[in-house]
């Protein structure tokens, strides 16, 4: 299907942005040869072929051979079904697919732009050193890294998503050469399909254990022609992470209680969920601990407090203000040992923005190193003497 004349004139913009010496020639059709040509790096040498290795994550293969990669998502959002995008060098025709991937998008790398719908994403691709390929982010209110933001100010990126739902008549406009889910479906995405536009069901949160969501760092490697540098990133969290597990293992547990109830209902990790893993790995002893499952419990306030109530450790979701504040939640967590005298109570909202954006949940969705780390200088200060915390704060009392 070719692209409506508007959008062909976008795609000629975004290419002469990027440095590209694309032809005039209109695309025969989307992801065609003539597409590669405007829709990624040239000059950038063979794309490997090779199929990338994954340890941890579960959620996402890329299987290379024929001269190409396919990238699959087995599941992009829950309930769906799997996604794959067939991944192609700069400057070279579309491949002879298979029944299987009849229909799948093509996406010719290294892309030269990138439309991030998560937050999640971002440090991925800056830490590549593609800071200048970021061409969209959804959500830009809830960008914390002063460089992302400084891109939208400046209008080299554009927020496509500021409601939370793909503006579609923007992205089809922009015509960018891959756009990243923000993990959900979308009523946009029959319309970036039919105009040409590949999507990539982004759906990291989706895999059992921190070290899992840091690996989709491969993904962007994938796309963005940086395979080595993903790989070396990801180790150097990895072996971090297991360094500081290793602090901590054979250590007597710290009981804990393990985040906060809301209408009602206490949501408790359970024993295999990542906040399950990360509590594990920092050494940490809670109700959800011995309940299976890789997602959370769901537990009334009376069973918390009955089992978890002597802990002197708090691990909420806040916001407080300070102790006393937990009393407007609800009057009986004022009979936690951890918001009494004594105890500690941990908010993870240290590195927030005024607008609400929280680096948790974006620079830490790669460092789950550092959250490991604030984690264990809270459980077991002794394995990390003087620690700067980066995610988590402690709640003064009031």
């Amino acid at each position: 299907m070719t692209r409506p004349r508007w959008v062909l004139a976008a795609l000629l913009a975004l290419s002469l942005v990027a440095g590209c010496s694309a032809p005039a020639a209109v695309p025969q059709a989307p992801g065609g040869t003539a597409a590669a040509a405007q829709d990624c790096v040239p000059g950038a040498g063979s794309a490997p072929d090779d199929t990338v290795a994954f340890s941890h994550a579960t959620n996402v293969t890329i299987t290379g051979g024929d001269g190409y990669r396919v990238l699959t998502v087995r599941t992009p959002f829950p309930g769906g079904q799997p996604q794959s995008v067939v991944l192609v060098g700069c400057g070279q025709g579309d491949p002879a697919l298979s029944a299987a991937l009849a229909g799948a998008p093509v996406v010719h790398i290294p892309v030269s732009g990138i439309f991030a719908g998560s937050t999640t994403q971002l440090p991925m691709i800056t830490e590549l050193g593609g800071l200048d390929r970021i061409t969209g982010v959804g959500g830009a209110a809830l960008v914390t890294d002063p460089a992302v933001r400084g891109r939208v100010e400046s209008g080299a990126a554009v927020d496509f998503a500021p409601n939370s739902t793909i503006d579609a008549e923007a992205v089809v406009a922009a015509a960018p050469p891959v756009v990243l889910s923000a993990g959900t479906d979308d009523p946009a995405f029959p319309a970036l399909a039919a105009a040409g536009i590949p999507v990539v069901g982004w759906a990291d949160y989706l895999e059992t254990g921190p070290l899992g969501q840091a690996e989709w760092i491969k993904v962007v490697g994938a796309l963005t022609g940086q395979d080595a540098r993903a790989a070396e990133v990801f180790d150097g969290i990895a072996g971090r992470y297991t360094d500081l597990a290793g602090r901590v293992r054979g250590l007597p547990p710290t009981p804990i209680v393990a985040g906060q109830p809301y209408q009602g209902t206490w949501n408790v990790p359970a024993a295999e969920s990542t906040a399950g893993i990360l509590f594990r790995d920092a050494g940490a002893t809670w109700l959800g601990a011995g309940m299976p499952g890789t997602g959370t419990q769901a537990q009334s306030l009376e069973r918390v407090l009955a089992d978890d109530g002597d802990a002197r450790i708090w691990l909420a979701d806040g916001p407080f203000a300070t102790t006393a504040d937990v009393a407007t939640l609800d009057p009986r967590l004022s009979s936690l040992a951890a918001a009494r005298p004594g105890g500690q109570l941990w908010t993870r909202d240290r590195a927030t923005t005024a607008d609400g954006g929280n680096a948790l949940y974006e620079r830490g969705a790669l460092h789950q190193d550092e959250i490991l780390a604030d984690l264990v200088a809270i459980l077991h200060p002794q394995a990390l003497p003087g620690h700067a915390f980066t995610y988590y704060r402690q709640v003064p009392a009031g």
